[in-house]
């Protein structure tokens, strides 16, 4: 909620910053920060925090927002820390800055390393004393009675700092045992294995099915774990988890966010409801980075990145009388080679009398490619207005009401409706090329944009799909995808483009239709199509959906939205290189927005 004031004070704006809890504290323990504004001036006052470790730059935790208090979680070693707190009047520009020193201390006090549980309870904190700088060290754990191991990420050594980490992938209520790995270039050294015994889970967990089983003798893909991005019937609430493929819960986040990417290392990129920098919208705000107990390990939000769009030319008044308006972060995000975050934004603007064939001014809904650097900052942006042809509206006529949106829409300020033109739902990085996939499935394309690792002009290279630029080469009568989902290079290097079909287009002339995972050959000098890969995948989702190669050489789709109502459900489909499922996996009683099959919670998807 906003910070407001009826009076202004003679003395100047100042604040005070506040710990939960003092200094020092253990590491994996999470500070609670409360600022205190002294003389406070009329309008709204938003809040920023920063850190900076052993003296090193301040690097922002959460930029600019009305939310005042944050959950501080420090990093995994101990050090000291001092964290800055940045408020600003909106009204009048002015700021005040406190500083707060606070230090990190080592949880071990023998040579003995041990484990700490943490507030999930399929998440520990294993501990271990320092190793020598230049190598690594990761931690191995089993479930008792298995020989099977798993293993968390490889982490730096830290010289006299202690080594760190969380350990998740466990199924709950039962015993396990763990223990340090100290990684050189030519050997691995394990210590002592330490017990541990997961909590019990919260029950709020959709039934978990298995509707195809694995049968035969070719070998399973390593990924042998499935994450979800779940949202409830009204999607109003949000939830990401993993399970095995057994269907028993292994991981979940408790924090409620669209999760949109794993990344390495056992983060997370998610979209949220949360506090902006501006006014009193909600939905799809928040743009957070998350570590494996759902803690932010950076933020921001649109209004905050509107700000910064305006030096750029994008003008944003969220207003009924405004002309354009930056509405909130949508549908994906995803983390570049160089530490840049690309997120889809949307960008409403009104038209005068005769755009997209109205007769009367037009609100379009279109949308914004954001590159955001290391500190959530906008290093570069691709505009659909300045790019896209206006006249081609949405072949679906979509619509998006006034209010925080629905159905996929962001929220829409600047008219009572809204034409939905692109309803763009994905982004991906080309390896090679440096530009970027984006899929629009209002177009029915997908389109690669000149990007050029930040350096493009973000023009249009190409359009794939129904009336793009490139000819199709198929003997299937309905080859093109429509309303399409997570269009991506299959592998990095490759001319294949795998995608989720959706079809709505091909659901209206043949009411059988099921959804398909597609793999296109794409030659780009000659734009040609080859449909090489055409999986039927067995259900039919009238929304969301994720496509992604397995490392068997087959693929994994999710029907994510089947039967609306109040019974959805969601499917996650495996299939083999020549096109027929070999194992299903049901998440019911509610919608999966992507899914990814993960060999463990600390590797990114196979790309």
């Amino acid at each position: 909620m906003a910070l407001t004031w009826p009076a202004v004070s003679a003395a100047p704006l100042s604040v005070r910053l506040m710990a939960g809890l003092p200094s020092p504290q253990p590491v994996g323990t999470v500070v609670s920060l409360v600022p205190r504004v002294e003389n406070p001036e009329r309008g709204m006052h938003v809040f920023r925090y920063s850190v900076s470790v052993d003296n090193g730059p301040f690097q922002i935790l959460r930029d600019f927002s009305q939310q005042q208090e944050f959950v501080w979680a420090p990093a995994l070693y101990e050090h000291d820390a001092r964290v800055r707190l940045t408020v600003r009047n909106n009204a009048t520009n002015s700021t005040a800055e406190a500083e707060l020193p606070f230090r990190i201390v080592s949880r071990v006090k023998s040579q003995a390393g041990f484990v700490t549980p943490t507030a999930n309870p399929l998440v520990a904190l294993f501990s271990a004393p320092p190793c020598p700088e230049g190598r690594q060290f990761r931690v191995e754990f089993q479930r008792e009675g298995s020989a099977e191991s798993s293993r968390t990420s490889l982490e730096p050594c830290r010289g006299s700092r202690s080594s760190n980490v969380y350990v998740a992938g466990m199924h709950a209520d039962s015993d396990y045992r763990m223990r340090l790995e100290l990684v050189s270039p030519t050997s691995v050294t394990s210590g002592e294995w330490l017990p541990f015994h997961t909590g019990l889970l919260d029950g709020r967990f959709p039934p978990i099915s298995v509707t195809t089983a694995r049968t035969g003798s070719a070998p399973p893909p390593t990924e042998r774990f499935l994450i979800r991005s779940l949202a409830s019937v009204s999607g109003e609430s949000w939830r990401a988890m993993a399970s095995d493929l057994d269907g028993n819960v292994v991981w979940y986040m408790n924090t409620s966010a669209i999760l949109t990417r794993v990344l390495p290392g056992g983060r997370f990129l998610v979209m949220a409801e949360g506090a902006n920098s501006a006014n009193d919208m909600r939905r799809l705000q928040v743009l957070k980075e998350l570590n494996l107990l759902g803690q932010t390990v950076r933020e921001t939000n649109v209004s905050r990145v509107a700000e910064q769009l305006a030096t750029r030319g994008i003008v944003s008044r969220c207003k009924k009388d405004g002309q354009q308006c930056v509405t909130g972060f949508h549908h994906d995000a995803i983390r570049l080679p160089n530490g840049h975050t690309l997120v889809l934004a949307g960008l409403e603007r009104m038209f005068p009398d005769g755009a997209q064939g109205s007769m009367d001014p037009i609100d379009v809904l279109g949308d914004i490619v954001v590159d955001l650097d290391e500190d959530f900052q906008v290093a570069w942006v691709w505009n659909s207005f300045d790019h896209m042809d206006l006249k081609r509206a949405a072949v679906g006529d979509e619509k998006c009401r006034f209010g925080p949106g629905s159905g996929g829409c962001t929220p829409v300020f600047l008219a009572d409706q809204a034409n939905g033109w692109l309803h763009s739902n994905s982004l991906h990085y080309v390896h090679g090329s440096g530009d970027v996939l984006i899929s629009i499935p209002a177009q029915d394309w997908v389109i690669k944009i000149d990007y050029k690792d930040g350096n493009g002009s973000g023009k249009i290279l190409w359009r794939l799909g129904h009336d793009g630029d490139f000819t199709v080469k198929s003997n299937d009568p309905d080859p093109w995808f429509s309303f399409q989902h997570d269009a991506r290079i299959e592998t990095p290097g490759s001319n294949r483009l795998i995608v989720f079909d959706d079809g709505h287009r091909r659901k209206k002339t043949n009411p059988q239709a099921n959804n398909r995972g597609q793999v296109w050959e794409l030659d780009e000098k000659a734009r040609t199509a080859t449909l090489v890969y055409n999986a039927d995948v067995g259900a039919y989702a009238i929304a969301v959906g994720s496509a992604q190669r397995l490392s068997n050489g087959g693929y994994t789709f999710e029907s994510g939205f089947i039967n609306p109502g109040p019974s959805p459900y969601g499917q996650s489909t495996e299939t083999s290189p020549d096109g027929k499922i070999v194992y299903a996996q049901q998440a019911a009683g509610g919608v999966t927005y992507r899914s990814y099959r993960v060999p463990d919670l600390y590797t990114a998807p196979h790309k």
